[in-house]
């Protein structure tokens, strides 16, 4: 969200879009080969889920715009997800980037555990390694 007098491009926002990757996506060779040439049954690379928040009473009552569109995507087999930051002056190109799980603004905290923490913390028990790193604004 931003208002659309504050424009500005950042240097994220010009990178040039990431290629989509596939959902359960093999392991690159270099990894695969420090396992002994195969990877271990059941096990997985890592995956990239985003979160973006609904908009705040502050940026609704200012008639702020939203500049971020979302192609969710999150239940099992679902095709990779996107996100477009869009310039609300309109100069610069959107710039489009593709993650492997997308959640929209009106997801539940569940459907975010059942998506990304019950699918680690399984295979935490089963002998894998698991790590959930969440970064950004909370409420």
């Amino acid at each position: 969200w931003l208002k659309p007098a504050a424009v500005g491009a950042s240097a994220r926002a010009s990178r040039p879009p990431r290629p989509p990757s596939a959902r359960a996506r093999p392991c690159p060779r270099a990894l695969t080969a420090r396992v002994g040439g195969a990877m271990p049954e059941g096990a997985e690379c890592v995956k990239v889920a985003i979160r973006c928040r609904p908009p705040s009473k502050k940026e609704l009552a200012n008639n702020e715009d939203s500049i971020v569109e979302l192609t969710e995507a999150y239940t099992e087999g679902a095709d990779p997800g996107s996100v477009v930051l869009n310039d609300p002056a309109g100069v610069e190109e959107p710039a489009k980037f593709a993650f492997d799980i997308v959640f929209g603004l009106g997801i539940e905290q569940s459907q975010v555990y059942e998506s990304v923490g019950m699918p680690a913390l399984l295979k935490t028990f089963e002998g894998f390694n698991g790590t959930i790193f969440a970064y950004g604004q909370t409420g």
